[in-house]
C-alpha cells in the first residue's frame, strides 16, 4: 500500500529532484504516492507546511531556521531539514540602468558612493528584489552590496516579490536588481531586460541552497514515509549529477505547465552549466548525508540568519535550537 504525502514546491530550477524522483519512479519505488503541490510564494508554503496543510516541502534553508524559532513573525515549528537538495543556483542580476551606472563607475567610487550622493539629493533609494526575507538571496544580497561599499541597512531598501514575480517587476521599474533562484535570470537576460553580476557560488561557496524540510512531529508519526522520501531524492539528486543526458531531460520536464512553464532553453542555461559562461554546473544536486565536517558552514547560516533580525546576540540555547534542524 501507497502512503500519500502532499510536498509543497516552488517553479524554480532547482525544484527538479522533486520531479525527477516523480517522473522516473523513485518515490513509487519507495511505496509512496506523491502530489507535488506548487505554491505561489514563499511565505504560503512555510505556513503551509506550519499548519499541516502540505506533509513536506522544498525549503529555503535559512527558512528552516526560522521557522525553529520563530523569527521575523514566522510560526514557530519543530521542524527537521534532513537532506541538503542543492548547492548554489541563485544569482543577482541588475536592471540596464544599473547595470550602466556600475559599468561607469570612475577610480575612486563605488556604487555605495553613487547611492549616498544620489540619497543625499534626495533621489528614491533603489529597490533590489529578494524572495522572502530569510534567504539564501537575502544574505547573498547583503554580501554583494557590502562588497561594493553599500550598507544593505541604510543604503537600499530591500523588497520581497515571488520568484515568478521577478522579471516583470524588473521589467515594471518596481525593482532595481534581484537575487533569485534559476530560470528567472536567465529569463531576463533573454528578455534583455537585466544583466547577471553575480552568482551564488561566487557570493558564498557550496553553500546549502535548498533543502527537504517537514515539521518533527510529521516525521515522527511517519519515519518509513520519511526514510522512503530521503532515499527517493538522494536518487533523484545522484541521477541529476549523472551528466548532460539527464540534466537535459530535466529541463525538458521542468518547462512544461505543471511545473515551471518556461522554454527548456531557458531552464538548460542553468542545468548545463551556460549561465554567466561558466563551465562547472551554476547547481550542484547534493542529496548526501550531512556530516560532521558541514557544521562550521550551518553555523555561519544560524549567525547570519539571527543578524537578519537586528535583535541582540542568540545565547547558547537559541543558537543551538537553530542548528537543530539539520541535525547537529
Amino acid at each position: 500500500m501507497q502512503q500519500e504525502i502532499r510536498i509543497g514546491v516552488i517553479a524554480l530550477t532547482d525544484s527538479a529532484p522533486f520531479v525527477v524522483a516523480q517522473k522516473m519512479g523513485f518515490f513509487e519505488a519507495e511505496h509512496l504516492s506523491v502530489e507535488l503541490v506548487r505554491q505561489p510564494s514563499w511565505a504560503t508554503l512555510r505556513d503551509k507546511l506550519a499548519y499541516g496543510e502540505i506533509d513536506a516541502a522544498h525549503m529555503l534553508s535559512p527558512m528552516a531556521i526560522a521557522l525553529q524559532l520563530g523569527l521575523g513573525g514566522s510560526p514557530k515549528k519543530d521542524v527537521l531539514a534532513p537532506l541538503v537538495l542543492n548547492r548554489s543556483g541563485n544569482a543577482i542580476t541588475v536592471s540596464k540602468p544599473l547595470a550602466a551606472l556600475i559599468a561607469g563607475l570612475v577610480e575612486g567610487e563605488t556604487l555605495g558612493s553613487k547611492l549616498r550622493a544620489a540619497k543625499s539629493r534626495e533621489e528614491r533609494s533603489m529597490v533590489f528584489g529578494t524572495v522572502f526575507p530569510f534567504s539564501m538571496h537575502t544574505l547573498q544580497l547583503r554580501r554583494w552590496l557590502r562588497s561594493n561599499d553599500v550598507d544593505p541597512d541604510q543604503d537600499v531598501r530591500f523588497e520581497v516579490v515571488p520568484p515568478v514575480r521577478m522579471v516583470a517587476s524588473l521589467q515594471a521599474g518596481l525593482i532595481d536588481a534581484f537575487c533569485v533562484g534559476e530560470p528567472y535570470n536567465s529569463l531576463a537576460v533573454n528578455e534583455g531586460l537585466g544583466t547577471i553580476v553575480a552568482t551564488s557560488n561566487s557570493l558564498w561557496p557550496k553553500a546549502p541552497e535548498k533543502v527537504l524540510g517537514c515539521t518533527r512531529a510529521w516525521a515522527s508519526e511517519n519515519p518509513v514515509a520519511l526514510s522512503g522520501l530521503i532515499k527517493a531524492l538522494r536518487h533523484a539528486c545522484n541521477w541529476l549529477e549523472g551528466g548532460v543526458e539527464n540534466r537535459s531531460k530535466a529541463a525538458g520536464w521542468l518547462s512544461t505547465s505543471d511545473y515551471v512553464n518556461l522554454p527548456g532553453s531557458v531552464l538548460e542555461m542553468a542545468l548545463l552549466a551556460t549561465i554567466k559562461g561558466g563551465a562547472d554546473p551554476f547547481i550542484q544536486f547534493d542529496g548526501a548525508e550531512l556530516t560532521e565536517d558541514q557544521r562550521p558552514m550551518f553555523e555561519s547560516l544560524v549567525v547570519e540568519t539571527l543578524a537578519l533580525t537586528n535583535a541582540r546576540p542568540s545565547d547558547a540555547i537559541q543558537f543551538d535550537s537553530g542548528l537543530r534542524p539539520f541535525g547537529f
